[in-house]
């Protein structure tokens, strides 16, 4: 073949591309999403875009290839499950003639925005409930069109429940004989589902670690050694926590943002906690609001919003934790009279479901009625964690060394110091009779032997300063030996040494034992007053010490 021969075939080759070109692909089309990097595993209205900017979306974006005429044709963008956002208007299958309702939410529905070139007439996204579809028009050009064009599709949220990982929408045209051409079938719009709270726990954040509250303690005799707790609630992931302008994509704010709902339980009757919330990261402070701040037996709930702005509205890019301080009280006949705790558990709030049960054969998403909260989410408690231990009034003590060998005893002493000069308006005691408890721990040539007690009574009460019913009163001192003790106890007859754990069912007890012979040799042993175990743990974290005191 000539030279001049193989030119004229390349010519005809690409004579017939443009042709084709010309006559099948005038306008090619993609999307390109702009997808939220993470939403809540029980929102039921997820945004599918990227919180908190407004205009995102997806971006549909037309290329002209050649002037042809365009046929009309239907986009249409289906979504992994029910959508839960509407458009301006929306006439829903099933309704009655003329019905309509208005847009949910309506500071942010779905709509078109930035319509350009040869989709300048695209307005209407049509939401088709049955299919989780949003359906748009694309304009015929029976005359020629020689535009290029793009818009951006935003305000469709989805019903994330049960859903995890990335999601996906479709993208399909009814039609391809129509010289509309799409190049993307498929685009992210969430990037990742998760728990919109990772955990709660007693402590604080970093930045306030000076100020660790720990739990807080009633005694059962309605005295409060310590009337101060903390706790953190931390993100799920970087943006689950939003102010409800952060939970928009149109700049105006929705009705609510990410709102944690806190729930006490155990609460006694005439006790009160007074809350304070603050939130942020590491360094960080973010603007709170409490729906109420006194919590009692009647009223056991409180919500807390995000109600900043700029540097004081949540991050949506790191960790966000919410420290909450709070403060007990107890009136003069509270129900603390018995042992417990008074918990708390956490959940997204408001709680409701995505689609209106009682407009489910019109698929009406929740927020369709004037004041209904948007989003809303399902119940997923975090917790509970205890926040106040209601604890016996009782001092344990401890008695390192006691003998009864031969002619060696052990003498022990308990005051109760309940009774004291101070009184109630100095900081004085409340004066408290209660029993004792002796629990023995005794040893053998060859290791431990067999642990034995014995509960004062009034059946069981040896020794002096002891009342007819067992119980030491405020004031009194009871003294007593171990050779006394051991015969009414359930412990093994003989001789006995070791180590004694003494209850006092009574707080501000103090002991002191002596070993002696009686005749030229005495030692004092010393008797150790514990934190209550119940709320200091005698299991210590590692490299902790035991706290004890004379």
């Amino acid at each position: 073949m000539t030279f001049k021969s193989k030119m004229m075939a390349v010519l005809t080759m690409l004579v017939f591309f443009a042709m084709a070109t010309s006559s099948f692909a005038q306008v090619n089309m993609s999307a390109i999403p702009d997808p939220s990097a993470g939403e809540i595993q029980t929102n039921n209205n997820a945004q599918t875009a990227a919180p908190g900017i407004s205009g995102a979306g997806i971006l549909i974006s037309g290329a002209l290839i050649a002037n042809s005429p365009l046929t009309t044709t239907t986009l249409r963008i289906s979504y992994p499950s029910p959508i839960t956002s509407t458009p301006a208007t929306f006439n829903p299958a099933g309704a009655p003639p003329g019905f309509v309702t208005a847009s949910v939410p309506p500071q942010d529905p779905i709509r078109i925005e930035g319509a350009t070139g040869v989709f300048a007439n695209v307005s209407n996204p049509v939401l088709n409930t049955a299919n989780s579809r949003i359906e748009i028009l694309l304009n015929g050009y029976p005359a020629g069109n020689n535009q290029s064009g793009s818009f951006r599709l935003v305000g469709v949220r989805i019903d994330a429940n049960g859903k995890t990982g990335a999601q996906s929408a479709s993208l399909a045209l009814d039609s391809s004989a129509n010289n509309y051409i799409l190049t993307t079938t498929s685009v992210t719009i969430i990037s990742a589902i998760g728990p919109g709270i990772g955990s709660m726990a007693i402590g604080v954040r970093p930045v306030n670690a000076l100020n660790n509250r720990g739990t807080a303690t009633i005694f059962t005799n309605r005295t409060i050694p310590d009337n101060l707790a903390s706790f953190i609630i931390t993100e799920g992931f970087a943006s689950a926590y939003r102010t409800s302008l952060q939970s928009s994509n149109s700049g105006l704010a929705v009705q609510n943002g990410t709102n944690i709902r806190l729930t006490f339980s155990g609460v006694p009757a005439g006790v009160t906690l007074t809350l304070a919330a603050n939130a942020g990261g590491a360094t960080s402070s973010l603007s709170l609001n409490l729906s109420t701040t006194s919590i009692t037996a009647a009223a056991t709930t409180t919500v807390i919003s995000f109600t900043g702005a700029g540097s004081t509205a949540p991050s949506l890019t790191a960790i966000d934790t919410v420290e909450v301080q709070l403060s007990v009280a107890a009136n003069a006949t509270a129900a603390v009279t018995s042992p417990g705790s008074i918990g708390v558990t956490a959940t997204l709030a408001p709680i409701g479901e995505a689609v209106d049960n009682s407009g489910t054969a019109l698929g009406l998403p929740i927020g369709g009625i004037a004041g209904t909260p948007y989003p809303t989410f399902i119940q997923a408690d975090v917790g509970p964690i205890t926040i106040v231990n209601i604890v016996a009034a009782s001092t344990t003590m401890l008695i390192p060394l006691a003998e009864r060998v031969g002619v060696f005893d052990t003498g022990i002493s308990v005051a109760n110091t309940t009774l004291d000069p101070f009184g109630a308006g100095g900081g004085g005691a409340v004066p408290t009779a209660g029993t004792l408890r002796f629990d023995f721990f005794p040893s053998t040539a060859t290791g431990a032997g067999t642990a034995c007690f014995l509960q004062t009574s009034a059946t069981a009460r040896p020794g002096a300063g002891i009342a007819s019913d067992g119980t030491i009163p405020a004031g009194a001192t009871y003294l007593v030996l171990l050779s006394q003790l051991l015969p009414l106890s359930n412990c093994a007859a003989g001789d006995f040494f070791g180590y004694i754990f003494v209850t006092a069912n009574f707080l501000n007890a103090h002991g002191q034992a002596t070993i002696s012979d009686f005749r030229t040799y005495s030692l004092a042993t010393n008797v150790l007053v514990l934190p209550p175990p119940s709320t200091a743990p005698r299991a210590q974290p590692a490299g902790s010490v035991e706290v004890l005191a004379f």
